[in-house]
């Protein structure tokens, strides 16, 4: 067993390529994936091979809340927050934030280093709110990153797991991906700003470790020009191998749907129990895909509190939103999480929940 292809098995590509285009209902150049080890090692390569300590990165607030530890923790980037709403990212203030940082940052942009600053971006089915950005944000987010030099780095996890209705009552096909809106062919294409970070540990299994990126040429050729791939070769040759049989076979095809189902299901199931029993003012929409339910509780609610009473009292959890923000805002929103437990587990333990914030509020 030798190092491999740079950019992952030659069959795996294809064969996810084939399998993408499926899913999104939209094409995948098999040349524009290259084979990671999942989309947190895939976000930590990109952070490190083309950005320094110092430089800043903006990320939705609320955002994925283990992100903001790799940013800061790992590699010591500075965290701009910008607001969002029920359509994604506040475009007026992400163009203010990055005009207001522009020579903020470390680094000088360069042939190796073409941007000079990040924006990360859970687009489709976000962490943790489930919302997906509205396409006329998707365009303009790609004009901003082009007029400010910056890479979007898209956590592009959740998209498979979308079962948004057809009138058959078969499933639609997913929001499409930001990647999409970098198109070649416009006039202020220069090189592409967009890069599609998936992974299979959301549909498939995350001890994998197995991801991609969807990216543009120039970053193919600087990761791969780079001393960690051309020491250690690509990336899970050998996983990458078994999962381009498996998608050959239409194993994995077979597996997300089922999985859809199961999780629509379950979703339907606790989304009736919140509205019959959470308290008056409480705010939530139902998914139509990803892994989250995101729930506003009334205008001064403390979740930290109520959370230690879940566990105390019905060993029962939930995350925090101010764990979600960077300035520690939502300290009365919580993120639930239907992907683990069977429904009738997930009906318990939400029907609890609303019981126990109906009685704090009422306090």
């Amino acid at each position: 067993m030798q190092y491999g292809n740079t950019r992952g098995d030659p069959k795996f590509r294809i064969e996810l390529a084939t399998f993408l285009t499926k899913m999104y209902g939209a094409p995948v150049d098999r040349d524009d994936i290259m084979c990671t080890a999942g989309a947190t090692h895939g976000l930590y390569t990109l952070c490190t091979q083309l950005f320094k300590a110092g430089d800043i990165v903006f990320v939705e607030d609320p955002t994925y809340f283990l992100a903001q530890v790799i940013f800061r923790k790992d590699c010591q980037l500075t965290m701009v927050p910008v607001p969002t709403d029920d359509k994604g990212m506040d475009m007026e203030a992400l163009d203010r934030l990055m005009t207001e940082y522009k020579d903020k940052g470390v680094t000088k942009v360069s042939e190796k280093r073409p941007y000079r600053s990040l924006i990360y971006l859970v687009p489709c089915f976000h962490n943790p709110t489930s919302r997906c950005m509205a396409p006329e944000r998707c365009e303009r987010v790609v004009q901003l990153a082009r007029k400010h030099e910056s890479l979007i780095v898209c956590d592009d996890v959740y998209n498979t797991l979308s079962w948004i209705p057809k009138p058959d009552g078969s499933f639609d096909d997913p929001p499409q991906r930001l990647f999409a809106y970098d198109k070649k062919t416009d006039t202020d294409y220069k090189g592409g700003h967009v890069v599609s970070n998936g992974s299979f540990s959301k549909f498939m299994g995350p001890g994998l470790r197995l991801g991609w990126y969807e990216a543009p040429a120039r970053l193919h050729t600087i990761l791969i020009e780079s001393g960690y791939l051309d020491s250690g070769g690509g990336f899970n040759q050998f996983t990458g191998g078994i999962m381009g049989t498996a998608m050959e076979m239409g194993l994995v095809e077979k597996h997300i749907n089922n999985v859809r189902k199961y999780y629509q299901d379950a979703v339907v199931a606790v989304c009736q129990v919140l509205r019959e029993n959470m308290p008056k003012g409480t705010k939530f929409h139902e998914p139509q895909g990803g892994y989250f339910i995101w729930i506003e509780l009334p205008e001064g609610a403390d979740v930290s509190t109520l959370r230690q009473i879940c566990m105390d009292e019905h060993k029962i959890s939930f995350l925090p939103g101010h764990t979600c923000s960077p300035e520690g805002n939502y300290q009365n929103c919580l993120r639930i999480s239907f992907s683990y437990y069977p429904k009738e587990e997930l009906v318990r333990a939400v029907t609890v929940l609303c019981e126990a914030a109906t009685k704090m509020v009422q306090q």
